[in-house]
């Protein structure tokens, strides 16, 4: 009998399982979600702020009640396809001489919850990587109420294999417009731990790029598709039932931050 042919979409690649360890003690301190992102010939993984410290960004204050500060990320990467889908476990040291190794937004810093830091891949490693920024995207920007899919690890949950879960949700706010003087927009969707870091992506089924309601040579018909962010948590309220919008950074932040080169300050004790 032929092995069954499995069909994978291909953001589902992107999408990797990141671990924050503290390497004295080989303690998982947290989960979490992150992406490879390729610019200027060199590879960052893409993440949350507050996954490599475990500060919250606002506060600076410890997320988790044990208060540990990890010093290595690992994270999964994808070295065969074919006949079957397999992954090894890399690892990144946060720290170098007690100093931070990510790069952080060079205006804002850390109050862009999102940050990179630079992968070094071995010529003679076979590893096969599949850059959120390589991927073939429709030049359609996203509107309020789109649907949007947030592909990550809630409670690392994995899809099969080490794929992420589809977590779907709409865009709340107007996604042109920033909120508190920062990049970024809120979406609707019920966001658990584990998500963040996930990159967002929108779809939208029917006709576009119809303008005063004509349809033109340059109107597509169909799904489209866009990467718009990075996910970052949740709006916590009173009760996990408060509200459910979810904080997602815009995509441009990525750029800045790794053409920035702005290393963070923040310090290992």
């Amino acid at each position: 009998m032929e092995p069954r042919k499995v069909r994978v979409d291909k953001l589902s690649y992107v999408s990797i399982p990141i671990s924050m360890y503290l390497d004295e003690t080989k303690q998982k301190l947290a989960s979490g979600t992150g992406f490879i992102y390729e610019r200027n010939k060199q590879y960052y993984l893409v993440t949350n702020w507050h996954n490599f410290t475990g500060l919250n960004p606002e506060t600076k204050k410890s997320i988790s009640r044990h208060g540990g500060i990890p010093n290595v990320v690992t994270f999964s990467l994808l070295i065969q396809e074919k006949p079957h889908i397999q992954w090894k476990e890399f690892g990144v040291n946060l720290y170098e001489n007690n100093k931070a190794q990510w790069l952080v937004h060079p205006d804002h810093k850390h109050k862009i919850d999102v940050a990179a830091i630079e992968i070094e891949i071995d010529s003679e490693q076979e590893i096969i990587l599949k850059p959120l920024n390589k991927i073939e995207f429709d030049d359609i920007e996203p509107k309020v109420a789109d649907d949007i899919f947030i592909l990550g690890f809630p409670y690392s949950l994995k899809g099969g294999g080490r794929f992420p879960i589809w977590k779907r949700g709409s865009i709340a706010t107007e996604p042109d417009l920033h909120i508190d003087s920062l990049p970024k927009f809120l979406v609707d969707t019920a966001g658990k731990s584990g998500m963040s870091g996930s990159p967002v992506i929108f779809r939208r089924s029917g006709i576009h790029g119809v303008v005063g309601g004509k349809v033109s040579l340059d109107s597509i018909l169909g799904t489209v598709e866009n990467f718009v962010g990075i996910y970052s948590g949740r709006i916590i309220g009173k009760s996990e039932l408060d509200a459910q919008l979810g904080i997602v950074w815009k995509k441009e932040v990525i750029d800045q931050i790794i053409d920035g080169n702005c290393k963070d300050e923040i310090k290992f004790a």
